[in-house]
């Protein structure tokens, strides 16, 4: 009887897999899925197109274009003499009125949100949803009816003035009503929820336990804040600085009724534009310049940097 003497005789062997390779697919199946995606695509770009791309031709056409006083109508004579008149007229005050409000607003807004957000990241159960269900809250009431709201509080003898007066450097009988003041108080008051919410929302997300390293690296709290809690919330900054500072520069409603007015705002002459003189080019020749502003911001730093010389020249010009 002959036995195998080999070492893996008794051993059982595993099966063997046999993969089979993956079909090529043929050139006009590839086809036919680009085009499928493609196809799928559509919708979104006709939204793109109609509700975005055309608006803003029409807009850039339209600047360029002529008023005739005469038939309250637009010549489609193109020139530049819509964007030359805004270097010449009031429009320079109105550029100077919405970056100054909008700079201030930002960063108040910031610095006043972010311990917010920061107090409400360190909490958590009940308590933690309590303190976001307070900032969303005024989201409840109509954003008009919030800004009349402030009238009630800025004239002589009101809440505000009151509380100014405590500090012995003014009366309460100041009036604080249809000024600049109340329109960065307005500001500031509707859009620090906005400033709140996407830095509570990074914040949350920063791992507890980085911090706690740096306190076995011998960092004091506030030395641990700065070198790990505050870069790694830097995003959180930037998003709230945008979704504060660029509707900001825009803003009509809350100039309109805490300024009385007064105030002018980029959003204020294009309204009186549209709506008031009827003169259609030179509102599309603000609202495009005002379009220009907000893209050079946000191209990031550089942006920001052109941003402000733009902001010296016109305040330069203006001066002048």
């Amino acid at each position: 009887m002959l036995v195998d003497d080999r070492p893996d005789a008794g051993a059982t062997r595993p099966p063997t897999s046999q993969t089979t390779p993956p079909a090529r697919r043929s050139p006009a199946t590839r086809v036919g899925s680009a085009l499928g995606g493609l196809l799928a695509m559509v919708p979104t770009w006709l939204l793109v197109v109609v509700l975005f791309l055309v608006p803003i031709v029409f807009l850039a056409v339209a600047s360029l274009a002529t008023f005739n006083w005469d038939t309250g109508k637009l010549d489609w004579v193109l020139t530049f003499e819509n964007y030359t008149e805004l270097f010449r007229s009031s429009t320079f005050v109105a550029f100077k009125n919405s970056i100054f409000l909008s700079v201030v607003a930002t960063i108040a807004c910031v610095l006043i949100g972010y311990p917010i957000a920061y107090a409400i990241s360190l909490t958590s159960g009940r308590a933690q949803k309590l303190l976001l269900l307070a900032v969303i809250t005024p989201f409840w009431t109509a954003f008009v009816v919030r800004v009349y709201a402030w009238l009630t509080l800025l004239g002589p003898g009101d809440l505000v003035p009151w509380m100014l007066s405590l500090t012995g450097l003014t009366s309460s009988d100041l009036d604080l009503t249809y000024t600049n003041t109340a329109v960065l108080i307005g500001i500031v008051y509707c859009y620090l929820p906005l400033s709140i919410l996407p830095v509570y929302s990074v914040l949350e997300q920063i791992d507890r336990n980085l911090v706690l390293a740096a306190y076995d690296l011998g960092y004091s709290p506030a030395k641990a804040w700065f070198k790990v809690t505050l870069p790694l919330s830097l995003p959180g900054v930037a998003v709230s600085a945008l979704l504060v500072g660029i509707p900001c520069l825009g803003e009509y409603t809350i100039p309109a009724v805490l300024g009385g007015g007064k105030t002018l705002m980029i959003g204020n002459l294009v309204t009186n534009a549209f709506t008031g003189t009827g003169n259609y080019a030179a509102g599309a020749a603000i609202a495009m310049l005002l379009l220009a502003v907000i893209l050079v911001a946000n191209w990031g730093p550089r942006g920001i940097a052109a941003l402000v010389r733009l902001a010296t020249r016109v305040l330069t010009r203006s001066a002048a």
